[in-house]
């Protein structure tokens, strides 16, 4: 697809029209090049990718030298907003994106997070930065940086406001689970649409209008650093030789490292393969790499955005069945056909997704009476993008659920054990336990409010394996208030900025979609947008 301006982004198509990298190689020529000296891994000592990368030595010919004020290297939300606002602020921009198409994930996410936006007044929503910020602090134990939180929370709505001033629409403030209503969702031509669409297109158009130049298929492989200070990159563009830019000020916005098995699983501790990685391929951790290579300390790296889960070989994580069987209330099992959480739990993407790596196998039980109330009362988790809201029916449930090759359909609970791959006996046995449960109005077992309590009785009944699901991560280089990457002593390195998956700082252990709904999305825009600021006119 493309713009106005002949700019390529990626298409609203959906998840599927990539295959994703689920074990990527390891960063590539960003990584090989970075001298990563002195790094450590998250449980101390030096890190195996650390190890690897220092016994190589690359030496520089580029067949070409660019000289501009700021280099981004990305262009999803993070990059795109930091080139259009530095360009705003006269800048020379040159932004790097190593696939073919601009946006990379960023294009296919819902919304972005916005405390105390104009849109949010003009629809008479007040929400308490006060309490976000304890909220916030309190979900991460205070791991969070109070500096980052603080200001991401009295800046995100004023990031909201800018897009506003430049022609961005919202249709909408929603909130996922117990979120306070921050969620804001772009205008399409027929209601809610992507960022892709209703942000990063439009961005891109200004960016272009204003002078930034893009280099597609032209990953930054090395920052230059002289006497300490970072002076630019060296990129190899796809289809030329090494290039070298110089910048005063460099912008990494690569995206973090969901696709890069082997820094995920260092980072993590946990196997990339068990997971399923919703959005597009390229992020593998180049950002973070070049960061340590300038010796850019980190904050809680191996935090991850995780998800409710996916059944079987779904494309995109909004699909109806998922979106009825994985992020839903309803009655779950593991591997034993047992009941093992509370399962209210389901918008909490980090919670749940703790709770299905506990076990070997997950699996997801509702009956026809189930179905019926999410088709014609109301979901109890909305979805607007699936025309889903808060106390509305989800038009296409019952459509999606009985035509999806995914979900097991049964006349018994024995049958669908059987046809689930499950004991019978013990599956049944679980059902009439939870099904007393439901009549008593009173979750002895896992304690969940009774208004989730929905038997599991009438006929036919449906079933279906969830797979434990990642959309990013959302740990790397620690970064300031001003969105500048410190060293580990907390002094900033000159020339250096990090936004969006790159920079961390806003998160502990965990991602707070509870709290505030499309904080990443929201974090890069704003992270993006004050590093620039910061950056130009101090």
């Amino acid at each position: 697809m493309k713009t106005e301006r002949g700019q390529e982004i990626q298409e609203d198509k959906g998840i599927s029209r990539r295959s994703f990298l689920t074990g990527a190689a390891v960063v590539g020529a960003g990584l090989a090049g970075t001298g990563l000296a002195g790094c450590t891994s998250p449980n101390g000592g030096a890190s195996k990718i650390t190890e690897e990368a220092t016994d190589q030595v690359v030496t520089h010919n580029p067949s070409e030298i660019i000289e501009c004020d700021v280099v981004v290297v990305g262009s999803g939300t993070a990059g795109m907003c930091a080139a259009t606002r530095a360009a705003e602020l006269g800048a020379k921009v040159v932004c790097l994106e190593k696939e073919s198409g601009l946006g990379g994930t960023s294009a296919v996410a819902e919304g972005l997070c916005g405390i105390g936006s104009k849109f949010q007044a003009q629809l008479g929503i007040e929400v308490d930065p006060k309490r976000v910020f304890n909220r916030a602090m309190d979900y991460h134990h205070w791991a969070a940086s109070g500096a980052v939180t603080h200001t991401f929370i009295n800046e995100c709505g004023k990031t909201i406001d800018w897009l506003m001033d430049n022609g961005i629409v919202f249709a909408t403030v929603e909130a996922l689970g117990i979120s306070e209503k921050v969620w804001h969702l772009p205008l399409g031509a027929e209601g809610p649409t992507n960022i892709g669409i209703g942000v990063l297109q439009p961005l891109t158009a200004i960016a272009k209008e204003k002078g930034v130049e893009f280099h597609l298929s032209t990953p930054a492989t090395e920052l230059i650093i002289e006497n300490g200070v970072v002076t630019g990159v060296y990129a190899k563009p796809a289809d030329g030789d090494e290039i070298q830019i110089n910048a005063s000020v460099v912008l990494l916005a690569s995206g973090g490292y969901a696709n890069n098995a082997e820094m995920f699983e260092e980072y993590t501790g946990r196997k990339h393969d068990i997971f399923h990685v919703w959005g597009m391929p390229g992020r593998d951790g180049d950002g973070i790499a070049m960061g340590l290579s300038a010796n850019a300390a980190t904050h809680f790296p191996g935090t991850v955005m995780f998800h409710s889960g996916r059944l079987g070989e779904t494309t995109a994580f909004s699909e109806m069945p998922n979106f009825i069987m994985a992020f839903q209330p309803n009655l779950r099992v593991n591997e034993t056909a047992e009941r093992y959480f509370n399962e209210a739990i389901a918008a909490d993407f980090s919670a749940v997704a703790n709770t299905l790596i506990s076990q070997a196998a997950n699996y997801t039980i509702i009956d026809d009476d189930y179905l019926t109330l999410m088709d014609t009362v109301a979901c109890f988790n909305p979805m607007p993008n699936l025309g889903a809201f808060p106390g509305q029916p989800c038009p296409g449930a019952r459509t999606g659920i009985e035509e999806s090759e995914y979900v097991i359909k049964a006349d018994t609970i024995e049958a669908l054990a059987d046809k689930l791959g499950l004991d019978p006996v013990a599956l049944t046995a679980t059902v009439e336990r939870y099904n007393e449960l439901c009549e008593a109005g009173n979750d002895e077992d896992y304690y969940k409010d009774p208004m989730y309590l929905q038997p599991v009785k009438t006929a036919p009944f449906y079933g279906a394996k969830i797979q434990p699901t990642l959309f990013t991560t959302v740990g790397g280089l620690r970064v300031n208030g001003d969105m500048a990457v410190v060293d580990s002593s907390g002094v900033p390195i000159p020339g250096l900025y990090a936004a969006g998956g790159d920079a961390a700082g806003l998160y502990g252990a965990n991602y707070d979609v509870n709290v505030a709904s499309g904080s990443q999305q929201g974090w890069a825009a704003t992270s993006g947008r004050l590093a620039m600021e910061h950056a130009l006119q101090s």
